[in-house]
């Protein structure tokens, strides 16, 4: 699973890259299977690991390392 830790800087580079749109900007509500849930984090960009198939292409885009395998 991809997880994007606290030294990201909200560049939203890794939003764009995502073929999946498994990855969201801090405080956007997402959707999965019809079903809208809150923001995980107001703070950070970050990835919903249900639309994540771990391509890693998120990664190459980091400005900061702040993605990261869990």
């Amino acid at each position: 699973m991809m997880v994007i830790t606290e030294d990201c800087i909200n560049c939203s580079a890794c939003v764009d890259e995502c073929e999946h749109s498994a990855i969201y900007n801090a405080g956007e509500e997402y959707t999965v299977n019809g079903v809208t849930y809150p923001p995980m984090s107001a703070d950070y960009t970050f990835i919903v690991p249900e639309l994540c198939d771990n391509c890693k292409s998120c990664v190459e885009v980091c400005a900061t390392d702040a993605i990261i395998e869990k």
